[in-house]
Formats: structure tokens, sequence, C-alpha cells
């Protein structure tokens, strides 16, 4: 009877330190935080202060727009929009906390978090998916750790040459599994409200356009956030080389309608498919053109504490 009984302990802790190991394992298969409906939007101010991305070639309105710049005075627009729907913000920028008294107050206003990683156009893996790589990455990073319902990138683009007439390519960016119904949204309200209504554009709307492959512009911060199950877009409709962009831009009113438009957009996305199933990265060991050295330049330049996957 005695022995039964012992059997029966040994048994017993047995079974335990099995159940103990299982709850390991799957603990340490959901070490990457995934992306719910129900998390906050994640918004990230372009660049930041020191390199602060595009300029307008030439003033208008006597104004020269550079990237950052703009978006520190303009977020909270963006921001409040979104709140107002009920829904929680994060406005983030991957640089230090601005020096500037203007830019501090904008900052302070908006509420921006700084990730203090100012990285000097150098690429970096993102810290839950070591294969992806990117200047910046320390954005998509935190709407991961988030869990964000989507992250949004907030740009203006340019190109060679001062336009005095004619329109620009608009243009939004997304990843590849889960951005396309967040991108379509906001450009559907980019074309309703903004583009060749407000902002002449020759005719020219706003389009969707997927960025995956390693080294692109935008790719690491698009395949990150796909991994995590993360919606995720970059604006890049508005074009500082375009002189009527510009002085649109230039315009109190008009500047603060533009980062509204985009506020729109988001929440248009959030009311109609913020439910809609994720897409998740299933093996996090199998590369694919978003990976670390399918590039060229990757495998010409090596970027310390990547994952090659090849």
């Amino acid at each position: 009877m005695g022995s039964r009984r012992i059997v029966a302990a040994v048994m017993k802790k047995l079974v335990m330190l099995i159940s103990a190991l299982c709850m390991l394992m799957l603990l340490s298969n959901c070490s990457t935080p995934q992306g719910t409906s129900e998390g906050p939007v994640v918004l990230d101010i372009g660049h930041y202060v020191g390199m602060g991305g595009a300029t307008s070639q030439r003033p208008v309105n006597g104004q020269r727009i550079q990237e950052v710049s703009w978006w520190y005075q303009y977020v909270y627009y963006t921001r409040k929009v979104i709140e107002h729907y009920g829904y929680k913000v994060y406005v983030v920028n991957r640089g230090n906390a601005p020096r500037d008294p203007q830019l501090a107050a904008w900052a302070n206003r908006a509420g921006v978090r700084h990730l203090g990683k100012p990285d000097g156009g150098r690429r970096y893996p993102s810290k839950y998916f070591p294969d992806r790589v990117a200047c910046g990455i320390i954005s998509a990073d935190y709407a991961i750790y988030r869990r964000a319902s989507c992250a949004v990138f907030l740009h203006h683009n340019s190109t060679r040459g001062w336009k005095r007439r004619g329109g620009s390519n608009s243009l939004i960016i997304c990843n590849k599994h889960n951005g396309n119904l967040l991108a379509g949204c906001m450009s559907e309200t980019l074309n309703k409200y903004v583009l060749n209504r407000e902002l002449p554009n020759k005719g020219i709307k706003c389009r969707v356009e997927v960025r995956s492959k390693d080294a692109s512009r935008s790719a690491g911060w698009m395949n990150a956030c796909d991994d995590a199950g993360i919606p995720a877009a970059v604006v890049e409709a508005a074009f500082l080389n375009n002189a009527a962009h510009v002085r649109y831009l230039s315009n109190e009113a008009s500047a603060r309608f533009y980062a509204q438009a985009v506020g729109y957009g988001i929440v248009t996305y959030l009311k109609r498919y913020g439910h809609t199933p994720r897409h998740y990265r299933a093996d996090t060991n199998q590369p694919d053109q978003g990976s670390y050295g399918y590039a060229r330049e990757s495998r010409r330049d090596p970027v310390p504490g990547a994952r090659w996957l090849w």
C-alpha cells in the first residue's frame, strides 16, 4: 500500500513538472508582443532633430518646410482626431527631445515620446525580429512593444527638381500582409478631402504601394510590424519639391486640415476593419525577401547584430 502511495506521489510530481515545462515552452514562443484590435495607435514622427528629412527646396509664403519640424507642429491635430473617437494614441520619435524652445513646446503639446536613438542614417536590426533591418526601426519595435492596433509613420516626400506646376505621385506605403486596408482607408480619405480638392495635384490621386524587400525604403519597419500582426503605413502624400504642395502645407489652416485628414483616415480604418483577423509570421527562422541579406546592399555592408537566415 505504501509503495502505491510513493508511486502516486512521484507521478503527481512528474505531471506537475511536465505541465511547468509546457508552460515555459508556451511563454518562450510568445515572447514577441502581437498587435491587437484593442491596442493603441502609434504615430511616428519621421526622422529626428539634427537629421530632419526632406526640406522644401525654395521658400513659399516665406517658409521652407522641413519634414520633422512640420510634423512636430501638426501631429497634435492628427492625435486629437483619433482620440476624439475613443482610441488611445502614442506619438513617438526615434531621436532625442529637441532643445529648440518652439519644437520642445510642440513636442510637449503632442505628448511625443523620444526613443533616444538618433542613428545617423545607419541601419540596425529589430529587437524582436533581428532579420528585419532599417534605420529608425526602433519606432516599429515600439509599436510591437505596445501591441499596437496600427502604426503610422508620418513623413513628407520629395524628388529632384523644383516643380512650379504639375502634380506629384502621392502615395501611402504599407506592409505586405496587414497594411493594405489601413493604407487604402488613408489614401481614400486624402483623395476625398485633400488631393485635387484643397490641394491641387493635377488630377493625380494618392496610391498605395507595398514595401517588403530587404533594404528598400521603409521595408524594415513594415516587415517588423507585419511579423507581429500590426497593420502599418507610411504617409508620403505631400511633396516638398512641389510649389503647390509647399504652399498648402505652409498655410496654418490647410496644414491643420491635412494633419486631421490623416487622423480621419486612420479612424476610418479602425471603424471599418479594426477587428479584421491579423496575419502573423509563422516561422521566424524562415527567410523571405525582406530578410537581411536578400538585397545586395545588405551583403555588401554588414549590419552588426542582424540575423542572417540565408
